[in-house]
């Protein structure tokens, strides 16, 4: 009789999306996972997406890992079907690189995320006549929750129970936190299959981290909001109190904005016309990020109220990695309200609440002397 492998000595395949140097949270840390499960002994696979196809090897310690980056341009979100379409394609491309990846190797561990969406559906779709993989899902985002909640695709309700009852079918789901449990159970899946796995902070911190420059003059607080800013990031309450901070207020604070994402041109364009001071840029790669994140005075974290449990902004570990203060304003049920709520330097105010996030800008000036000093 064959004795059966520890699920951790299994050789490990990584699916995700984009993979750096390419800008994608999921991808930085699931490179991040492949490499330290190399340096553990494992045989790693991480497959994903890049600008152009290329796959690279080599030994980690007692491991392997071997990078599979398929070559796709990046997709146009503001156009449902179009990403629907891109990301169909990009699905059964990483799908046929896996099966390449795990052709001869018997039995293996497929680790999947929730990006690009829908691709964890098919891999477990796949699995049900495949016995000899043990499928892992790290549901980074909810699919298809999180296009109901945007209110785009409220056709896909009636197959949420097809798409719950694929999600259970997972040997291990790893949850981002407490709130994605919640929403687990609420689908129907069995706690004991449930492993809360935080994401942590992607980068270092140290004495020797030189901080970016900054693009609004010494005197000023930069607040910057960094990483993706999409429909699960509701930016509207702080707009309007940024607009009274620098009409009525004190006027000191000042938006950087190192983000891409559909939310990014509407915040630039509502700046904009009310001659609020901001500057874009994009999103800095991990290897410069801690000087970013060290640069401004404050970080801002936005989510919407629909999308508590479905979306947890993993920049929120790196931000209060910093040392900056966070302003996070979002509903409460979010484990982002948890994480900002230890530290009395930190700020949790709820969606359409102007006034507190007015008042919550104004005291920044406060927490900058503290922090310089």
């Amino acid at each position: 009789m064959t004795t059966p492998v520890a699920p951790e000595l299994l050789p490990l395949i990584i699916v995700c999306d984009w993979i750096p140097p390419e800008f994608g949270a999921v991808g930085q840390y699931q490179l991040a996972e492949a490499q330290r499960a190399a340096a553990a002994g494992r045989k790693v696979t991480l497959i994903g997406l890049g600008r152009a196809s290329e796959r690279s090897f080599e030994n980690c310690g007692e491991g392997e890992l071997t990078v599979v980056r398929i070559a796709r341009a990046t997709p146009n979100k503001k156009n449902l079907l179009e990403r629907a379409f891109w990301a169909l394609s990009a699905n059964f491309a990483l799908i046929a690189a896996m099966g390449k990846a795990t052709r001869g190797k018997g039995a293996c561990e497929i680790k999947v995320t929730g990006s690009p969406p829908f691709l964890s559906y098919l891999v477990l779709l796949r699995a049900m006549f495949i016995r000899s993989h043990r499928i892992t899902y790290r549901i980074t985002d909810f699919y298809p929750e999180t296009a109901i909640a945007s209110g785009k695709a409220h056709w896909l309700k009636p197959l949420a129970r097809v798409f719950h009852a694929l999600r259970r079918r997972a040997d291990r789901i790893e949850a981002l936190s407490d709130c994605q449990k919640v929403r687990l159970v609420e689908s129907g899946v069995d706690l004991s299959r449930v492993a809360i796995v935080r994401d942590g902070s992607p980068v270092t911190f140290s004495s020797r981290t030189i901080p970016a420059e900054r693009p609004f003059e010494a005197k000023d607080i930069v607040l910057l909001y960094s990483g993706n800013l999409g429909v699960a990031h509701d930016w509207r309450t702080f707009a309007e109190a940024y607009r009274l901070h620098v009409h009525t207020g004190s006027n000191r604070v000042r938006l950087w904005l190192n983000a891409t994402g559909t939310g990014v041109a509407p915040l630039k364009a509502f700046c904009d016309a009310h001659k609020l001071p901001v500057h874009h840029t994009q999103p800095a790669p991990v290897e410069a990020l801690a000087g970013v994140l060290l640069a401004a005075d404050a970080h801002l974290i936005l989510l919407g109220d629909s999308f508590w449990g479905y979306v947890i902004p993993s920049k929120i570990y790196g931000c209060v990695a910093s040392g900056r203060p966070c302003l996070y304003v979002g509903p409460e049920e979010s484990d982002l309200h948890v994480l900002v709520s230890v530290d009395g330097r930190h700020h949790s105010i709820r969606s359409n609440d102007v006034s507190g996030v007015e008042r919550v800008l104004a005291s920044l000036e406060q927490s900058r002397a503290i922090t310089v000093s």
